[in-house]
């Protein structure tokens, strides 16, 4: 499947307009289990909503660990050509 820019917006989106990366392919797959009215159903969506937030978080901590590495480099860089 495609990537989302927001993996939990879009997959748990009521709106019919997907705008992330992955062009509709996720768009509200997760919605239906949430709104359903069978309670193995909902449980599953929370279960796989809980799922989607720890492997986001954990795309985050990454992404802003990287994000410092490239900062420090900079300034490295920085302070040689000074």
């Amino acid at each position: 499947m495609p990537g989302c820019s927001n993996p939990i917006q879009c997959q748990t989106a009521k709106r019919e307009l997907c705008t992330c990366a992955c062009g509709g392919a996720n768009h509200s797959i997760l919605r239906k289990y949430l709104d359903s009215l069978i309670p193995e159903e909902k449980a599953l969506g929370e279960e796989r909503l809980k799922e989607l937030r720890e492997a986001q978080a954990t795309l985050k901590a990454q992404k802003r660990r990287e994000r410092r590495q490239r900062r420090v480099k900079a300034k490295k860089i920085q302070k040689v050509e000074a």
